[in-house]
């Protein structure tokens, strides 16, 4: 399978917005946010449109719309993974949720002695190490090394972790509605959004296969992404998703289990809510073993824009990246486990949602 990688530069600012509507004619001062990096939903469309358009498709030209890229539930031939942060060319992934901050100084959770709850008889997460006020590490950032020493059941150093604010500025903007056939601004919709400025060394890189090998594709172009138009550069090379993740650590059974992680790299899109709390609870599918504990951060919802009718696509609840389950299985499904690294499980996976990275844990012995 022939790969590319597609490298977005943002140019100026961006805007992705969040699940959260604007809201017209409503007192006070509110802004909607967006989202970064944003979710696939966004990507694939301007990669399928920037291939549309070297074919020859032009807007509103359903006709000539190649069925090599699909339609609008569908990618064609085409399969994609990511999207993946770059700071300095390094890829930088969402610090798993496996970890608590306070004050720069990290814990791990691990499964705890099984307790009765709302959830039934479960072994909750519990810090190794008492850290008192830590928190979930949002908008934390981890290197390749930082994602290696995590999933191999250590803290990652210090070099190795970036805060959102180092990597991405936010910037209030505030627009007005203009009425075309006037140019002339509409009363009462005046609105707040926050932009994002990307650092001059952060890009997004998409991978994509199943380009026909005849097409010749550009190597560098142009191209509106996201609100307002806003520009994007993109560099087209060939590159091979599997280099972006670290290798799968060692994993070995003690007294006939295997004990390991499974986290979240991409968003996991499972389908239906009662899809969602299901994976919450017993973890993506097709994982070997049984699901003995979970570190799940809120559930996030991804939209997207349908071009074909010019309208925004419906929410879809989404786990996000850096969510973890704890697994225990037999040893002789270490081979199978080690496979499952940097796969995508569940729906959309064609699109690169659900990819998981599989680490290790040890259970702790009571002295």
């Amino acid at each position: 399978m022939n790969w590319q990688q597609w490298t977005f530069s943002i140019l100026d600012t961006c805007f992705f917005r969040e699940a959260l509507p604007f809201n017209a004619g409503e007192g006070g001062y509110t802004a909607t946010k967006g989202i970064f990096p944003p979710a696939m939903t966004t990507l694939q469309g301007a990669v399928r449109t920037a291939l549309a358009l070297e074919r020859g498709w032009r807007p509103g030209e359903v006709a000539l719309w190649p069925k090599e890229l699909g339609g609008p539930d569908d990618l064609g031939e085409l399969e994609l993974r990511g999207p993946y942060l770059l700071f300095e060319d390094q890829p930088y992934f969402p610090m798993p949720l496996i970890l608590l901050e306070k004050s720069g100084h990290f814990t791990r959770l691990t499964p705890g002695e099984p307790v009765t709850c709302d959830l039934g008889c479960v072994r909750l997460p519990v810090p190794e190490r008492r850290l008192e006020g830590a928190k979930l590490p949002e908008g934390y950032y981890l290197s390749r090394d930082g994602l290696c020493a995590v999933l191999d059941g250590v803290i990652p150093s210090t070099e190795d972790i970036k805060k959102a604010e180092e990597l991405w500025a936010e910037e209030v903007r505030v627009g007005i509605e203009r009425q075309d056939s006037t140019r002339t601004a509409l009363e009462g919709h005046l609105y707040n959004c926050v932009h994002v400025r990307p650092a001059a060394n952060v890009k997004l890189v998409v991978f994509v296969s199943g380009i026909p090998s005849d097409w010749q594709v550009a190597g560098r172009r142009v191209v509106p992404l996201g609100g307002e138009g806003r520009l994007a550069a993109i560099e087209i090379t060939p590159a091979e998703p599997a280099g972006i993740l670290p290798s799968v650590p060692l994993i070995c059974g003690e007294d006939g289990k295997l004990r390991f992680t499974v986290t979240l790299v991409t968003p996991g899109w499972y389908g239906k809510p009662q899809d969602v709390q299901r994976v919450i609870r017993e973890g993506p599918p097709g994982i070997p073993g049984r699901c003995v504990s979970a570190c799940i951060g809120k559930v996030q919802q991804v939209g997207g824009w349908d071009l074909a009718n010019q309208q925004p696509r419906p929410l879809m609840p989404v786990l996000p990246p850096g969510s973890t389950w704890f697994y225990e299985a037999g040893a002789t499904d270490a081979g199978q486990v080690a496979r499952l690294h940097g796969q995508c499980l569940g729906f959309r996976a064609a699109y690169g949602f659900g990819q998981i990275a599989i680490g290790r844990w040890e259970e702790k012995k009571n002295e």
